[in-house]
């Protein structure tokens, strides 16, 4: 069997604040730190439950949040974005996707950083509904056959992530400060947490069997709302269907509307041609500077096991 490992980093145990989730910070190369201990221990638990092999797939902003010298060099490491046949590269190979660290979905009042897909867009709704990044990304991988059956976050964001997932194993990670800085009790808290994420990683993999693709039939109704006018006004260069702040599409499946959203977020018209090698210089770009040129990290006070 082959488990993906997909990381965002907002849910990881350790983290409390937005900038322990911004690229380049001396905050978020401490985030760096409590993300890569997270995957490890999921890394641990896949082949505790069966895994024949693992590849960790990085998805938060760049893609190069874990720190590669620092993961269990038994996984394979993917960092950065792709556009063949997919912005995470070849989805396809795996038999399971299990996804840590998530946040919850752009609207969601008092969650902690929430945004999908990019932090430029006030809601994302498909068919009406409020989405959360687990449906539009479990469903992606859904229509290739894989299955999410394993999400850690913040509780709200693990409950709209099982709305779509109610299969999924999970663990649910404290976002509050006091979780991390109070000594003894923080580091035990902290350790709990990580042994939970391998135990349930492991029973998520032994029951892969019991887990489903995530299929959103179409056709697919799309509504991007943006932070303003003026954003929607500079992102949408594709000439989608637009009202003030609001930019919509139509798709037959998952895959077709989120390549459409990648263009409104990612790929102006004009640049569109380029992509391939602009991310392949961005890819080789960020994996240097973030491996070789991090600032030294700034844990704030946290406890650190």
């Amino acid at each position: 069997m082959h488990v993906g490992i997909f990381a965002d980093i907002e849910g990881s145990f350790g983290i409390w604040r937005m900038r322990q989730c911004r690229t380049g910070t001396a905050e978020w190369q401490y985030g760096r730190q409590c993300l890569t201990k997270d995957v490890n221990c999921v890394i641990q638990g896949a082949f505790n439950g069966g895994a024949q092999k693992v590849t960790v797939k990085d998805t938060h902003d760049v893609g190069f949040n874990c720190i590669i010298n620092q993961l269990d060099r038994r996984a394979r490491y993917i960092g950065g974005h792709y556009i063949r046949p997919t912005l995470f590269g070849n989805i396809s190979q795996y038999d399971l996707v299990l996804y840590v660290a998530i946040h919850a979905a752009s609207g969601t009042p008092d969650a902690f950083f929430p945004h999908t897909h990019y932090g430029i867009f006030s809601e994302i709704r498909i068919n009406g509904k409020l989405a959360c990044e687990m449906d539009i990304y479990g469903a992606c991988l859904g229509e290739c056959g894989v299955p999410v059956g394993f999400v850690s976050g913040e509780d709200i964001a693990v409950r709209q992530a099982l709305q779509c997932l109610p299969w999924a194993k999970f663990v649910i990670v404290d976002k509050r400060k006091e979780a991390y800085a109070s000594g003894e009790e923080s580091v035990q808290y902290i350790l709990n947490g990580r042994k939970r994420l391998q135990e349930v990683a492991e029973t998520a993999v032994r029951e892969a069997f019991s887990m489903k693709p995530l299929i959103l039939p179409g056709p697919l109704r799309f509504e991007a709302v943006f932070r303003s006018e003026e954003l929607a006004n500079k992102f949408n260069t594709w000439n989608f269907t637009q009202n003030k702040n609001t930019v919509a599409w139509d798709a037959n499946n998952m895959l077709e509307g989120w390549e459409k959203l990648n263009k409104l977020t990612f790929f102006p018209k004009n640049k569109y041609p380029f992509r391939r090698p602009l991310f392949f210089l961005m890819r080789n770009f960020y994996r240097i500077k973030n491996t070789y040129f991090a600032p030294a990290p700034n844990p704030e006070g946290a406890a650190q096991p």
